[in-house]
């Protein structure tokens, strides 16, 4: 379901850049030492997004360091050093990957469903080991959020909005484990936003090839027949998407307003959040590339 949160590359000072692909390099060696190396492969731009927003909220001051890796070996590379939020970041891509596991054991077939069930043990093991760094109860409270919504996929819900507000849910809680007050309604805020932002993303990237598999999709559930044209997506959907999308763009906007303008991630977020996701979206929209971006004003975001 991830890997939609990405930045706008293009409109980025170089410095940020570099720091970007930092977080990204810190939270993958993060990653081997939290939940073992062989996690390192379940690495995505989702959470060192994540990890960039608990860097701002916990007031974390990153360090970084130029050194090599297994898979940049010929030149050394800026990476973050370890903190609290890419240990953290890394315990919760853990937990989630080994849940989307037994979700593609439930709803694949064939060697889809081979594969998650050959490597749901090794995601088990990285998931109790994650599970060790988070507040006792929080893996219960995952699964009770993707209990429910598992439960609105097979009863084969029409209702994108509701589904999505689940996933949504999800992820409010997922961005606020241990925060308190203030903060940790803003990180449930950002969360949300995402939560539901990624959800339509998937749900509109994955339209026609859950309709041709016979895959739940609350697109596909809702509209019906109206659903696709030959056999792509109806124009009725993505008009339903592309007013859908910028109402939780919009609250997304307004929570990363309120983060730390002083901390050096907060202009990777604003990135992210103005630029990087419009431009997913119209990916899977319109089937351009990530390199084109729609505006600020065409999503009508105030930034």
């Amino acid at each position: 379901m991830f890997g939609y949160v990405r930045p706008f590359v293009p409109e980025m000072k170089v410095g940020e850049h570099e720091k970007y692909r930092a977080v990204y390099c810190g939270l993958c060696r993060a990653m081997g030492e939290v939940t073992g190396q062989l996690s390192r492969l379940t690495l995505s731009y989702d959470f060192a997004f994540l990890a960039a927003v608990r860097m701002v909220l916990s007031d974390i001051k990153p360090e970084y360091e130029a050194s090599r890796c297994a898979v940049h070996l010929t030149k050394k590379r800026l990476i973050m050093k370890p903190n609290e939020a890419l240990r953290y970041a890394s315990a919760l891509s853990a937990l989630l990957a080994e849940a989307k596991a037994r979700d593609d054991i439930s709803d694949e077939r064939g060697m889809a469903k081979l594969k998650s069930r050959l490597l749901h043990p090794l995601l088990s093991g990285m998931s109790k080991r994650g599970s060790e760094l988070l507040p006792e109860g929080c893996e219960c409270e995952i699964d009770r959020f993707l209990h429910t919504l598992s439960e609105l996929e097979a009863e084969n819900c029409p209702s994108a909005d509701e589904a999505a507000e689940v996933f949504g849910g999800v992820l409010a809680f997922v961005f606020s484990i241990g925060l308190d007050g203030e903060k940790k309604e803003l990180a449930g805020q950002i969360g949300r936003s995402i939560g539901r932002f990624i959800y339509m993303c998937d749900a509109a990237d994955d339209l026609a090839d859950d309709a041709k598999r016979g895959r739940y999709n609350p697109l596909l559930h809702g509209w019906g027949e109206l659903a696709l044209t030959d056999e792509k997506m109806s124009d009725m959907v993505r008009d339903s998407v592309m007013t859908s999308a910028p109402i939780d763009l919009e609250a997304l906007g307004e929570a990363v307003e309120m983060l730390d303008d002083d901390h050096e991630m907060t202009p990777i977020i604003k990135n992210i959040v103005y630029l990087g996701l419009p431009a997913a979206m119209k990916r899977i929209l319109y089937g351009q590339t990530m390199g084109e971006s729609l505006t600020v004003k065409e999503w009508k975001i105030d930034a």
